[in-house]
């Protein structure tokens, strides 16, 4: 064979290896996309028949992509994660302390309504993937540091020692464990929800 012809051969089975890598992302991301939805829709646990139908593989193939169903979900939790990034953009840091706590229901609202059930997901998958716990570290100091913002005028008016407290208070009082609770476990309408929590928050600042 001459060089030409092994190049011309290597290029082709190249181009094949290279056909077959982006079906097999296509297949995967696929799956994925399915189990987004689902997540979307308040199923945590759809199964892997019902994965498969919504993504128009057979459950053979969700399995051939994932290694079981904990896999597939750390990986949509990693996919979910970079798709709701914009939610997480700060709440306006201007005007009222009524205004800026109401902007702050707001964006936490906003957020649980985008992540609840992938949230949920996280927390149980974070001990087994890197990437997972990175996320949920870097997205819960970034709204811990959107709060130092936004309420700067109130916390530089506290005392040093009591400072770093109140910001922890304020945290734990919108955060999204408590959204969480106040729908889930209490079973709030989210207007309700969001009441409570403005409640909540107003009562730190009113002492």
């Amino acid at each position: 064979m001459t060089s030409a012809a092994r190049d011309s051969a290597a290029g082709a089975a190249g181009g094949a290896v290279d056909r077959r890598r982006l079906r097999t992302e296509r297949g995967r991301q696929l799956v994925v996309d399915a189990l987004l939805a689902y997540y979307d829709e308040g199923d945590a646990e759809p199964g892997a028949a019902k994965i498969a139908a919504r993504a128009g593989v057979s459950e053979r193939t969700v399995f051939r992509y994932f290694d079981d169903l904990d896999s597939l979900a750390a990986a949509a939790i990693e996919s979910q994660v970079a798709r709701v990034g914009p939610t997480f953009a700060a709440p306006r840091a201007g005007g009222t302390l009524e205004q800026r706590v109401a902007a702050l229901v707001a964006q936490r609202a906003r957020i649980y309504d985008a992540t609840a059930v992938a949230t949920r997901a996280a927390w149980r998958f974070a001990a087994q993937s890197d990437t997972i716990t990175q996320a949920i570290t870097f997205r819960r100091t970034l709204l811990h540091d959107q709060l130092a913002e936004l309420f700067a005028p109130e916390l530089a008016a506290l005392p040093t020692r009591v400072r770093s407290e109140m910001l922890d208070a304020i945290d734990a009082a919108a955060s999204l464990e408590t959204m969480d609770q106040l729908r889930t476990v209490a079973g709030h309408t989210a207007r309700r929800a969001e009441a409570i929590v403005t409640r909540l928050l107003l009562s730190l600042f009113s002492d």
